[in-house]
């Protein structure tokens, strides 16, 4: 943490701070729709899509972009600058939990006034301020976080002035800290508030760094990237991770991409995705009267119906229904994302006609178990028609004739022939 020394020797403690990547503005198309702020491991809570920027650094890193060591006693100076005119907030978060409001505060005008034009570095102490801010216990990794509105804030829940203090301060550590800063920025438009982070360790820095970066661009850019699905901005981005294996997903205009990528200490994962299109699909359900047909979609067999549920990729399609005496049905259908298209079809049987010749009038005619007429006294003759293709069982029975049982086949279109010639036994 920090400790604020003045002249004379009063005390005031100031939380331990952090140091982020600073958060890159990044253009708002108009179509676009904005997601939440985004809590992040490192940088707290994110805008995904700031309309304008802010940087906050520390004196021994000005770049921002690492995490000095500072030695317990040591003097430590803050700066921040946004690159529009904005009401600047300044959190000091320190390894265990406390917080410090470092601006605005009520120690003297430099820190009662937080408003800063753009382009302006307000660092503190000012020069020529009347105190100092000391790194003080507890070791570990602290965090100072800079949040810039164009309008005020209202920030009590995060830190509040006891009667005797010149900082507001609170207890309700970092987890708390930045879910209560995510309600306060949720109903701002987007355009009109930044955050960023700085990082800096009380003590020895250890060997192997808190954190690693994920940079990952897209083609097309501006796609939503999810990190173990949960959504973090938008590309190009830089996001900062514990290290570790993530899935990393991008998606953009019905396209998408993924990469499984392991984020080291200290160092950054580059990570470029061309999206391609996103391949919904749903199911089909294949039925028919008579069942027992094949089906073949797309010259593609699927099964014989009734088929249960088959996987498609979303579109349209032709089923084609065969079954052995039965016309060829075709039934177009379209494929919907998540959902079951039920397609149907009734088959018209293929018929012919069949002329039985026998010598016993009267006698009954059978075919496949089924009286389909008799015998005509006189001509002798019987025809049946309509009758569906392929091999029939006809069966003649007559009293005091044997019965006479012969396989016919049955022709589609056309008249099948035969002469039966019963005896007595």
């Amino acid at each position: 943490m920090l400790r604020l020394r003045s002249n004379p020797s009063s005390f005031a403690r100031h939380a331990g701070l952090r140091l982020a990547v600073v958060v890159t503005a990044l253009s708002l198309f108009a179509a676009a729709v904005a997601q939440g702020p985004v809590l992040s491991p490192r940088s707290i809570v994110v805008n995904p899509i700031p309309g304008f920027e802010v940087d906050v650094w520390l004196d021994k890193d000005p770049s921002g972009r690492d995490a000095p060591a500072y030695r317990v006693g040591e003097n430590l100076e803050i700066s921040v600058r946004p690159s529009a005119d904005a009401y600047v907030y300044l959190f000091s978060l320190a390894a265990d939990g406390e917080v410090v409001q470092v601006l605005p505060n009520r120690y003297d005008a430099d820190g009662s006034n937080n408003f800063v034009s753009g382009g302006t570095v307000r660092t503190f102490p000012p020069g020529g301020a009347r105190y100092t801010f000391n790194v003080a216990p507890p070791q570990g990794l602290a965090k100072v976080m800079a949040v810039a509105s164009r309008r005020p804030l209202d920030v009590s829940t995060l830190a509040s002035f006891r009667s005797e203090n010149d900082f507001a301060t609170s207890n309700i550590g970092e987890d708390a800290f930045a879910r209560a800063l995510r309600i306060i920025v949720t109903p701002i438009p987007s355009t009109d508030w930044v955050s960023a982070t700085a990082l800096y360790y009380v003590g020895t820095r250890p060997q192997v760094g808190a954190y690693g970066t994920l940079r990952i661009d897209s083609d097309p850019r501006r796609g939503e990237v999810y990190v173990d699905r949960t959504f973090v901005g938008y590309t190009p981005l830089d996001y900062d991770l514990r290290p570790g294996m993530y899935d990393v997903e991008v998606v953009a205009g019905g396209r998408s991409g993924s990469e499984r990528v392991q984020i080291r200490p200290d160092r950054v994962s580059d990570v470029f995705l061309s999206l391609r299109p996103v391949v919904q699909q749903g199911t089909a359900s294949f039925t028919s009267s008579p069942s027992g047909a094949e089906v073949f979609v797309d010259g593609r067999r699927v099964g014989t119906t009734d088929t249960g549920r088959v996987t498609f990729d979303t579109g349209s399609y032709v089923a084609e229904f065969r079954r052995d005496g039965y016309t060829v049905q075709s039934v177009r259908f379209d494929v919907r994302a998540n959902g079951d298209t039920r397609v149907a079809a009734t088959l018209q049987a293929l018929t012919g006609t069949l002329e039985i010749q026998a010598n016993v009038g009267g006698a009954r005619v059978f075919l496949d178990g089924r009286e389909v007429g008799v015998i005509a006294s006189g001509s002798g003759r019987l025809t049946v028609r309509d009758l569906p293709a392929g091999v029939r069982e006809l069966v003649l029975l007559a009293p005091g004739y044997r019965a006479v049982v012969q396989d016919v086949r049955i022709e589609a279109g056309r008249t099948s022939s035969v002469t039966l010639r019963m005896v007595r036994p």
